[in-house]
């Protein structure tokens, strides 16, 4: 999952650049301020979208590493005190 998600481009992203670029277009002084200003917001949010979704699976993975550890630590105490129960 280090890209992002089809519903984000589907529901956000493309109709985003779309209405931007339409409304730009309607511009009747054709100013290319306004075409460069869109284009680096999109970009920009593409950008961060790539960076949390590379973050969201580090913290994903250093969960799955924390939960291991916490597991074995549960059973090693699991089976200390079953080793003492028994004596």
């Amino acid at each position: 999952m280090i890209t992002p998600s089809i519903v984000f481009y589907l529901f956000f992203a493309i109709p985003y650049i779309g209405i931007m670029y339409w409304l730009i277009k309607q511009d009747k002084k054709k100013h290319a301020w306004g075409v460069t200003v869109i284009t680096v917001i999109a970009i920009a949010g593409f950008v961060v979208s790539q960076r949390a979704s590379r973050i969201a699976v580090q913290n994903y993975k250093q969960h799955q590493i924390d939960a291991r550890q916490q597991e074995r630590e549960a059973d090693s105490i699991l089976r200390t005190l079953n080793r003492d129960t028994v004596k």
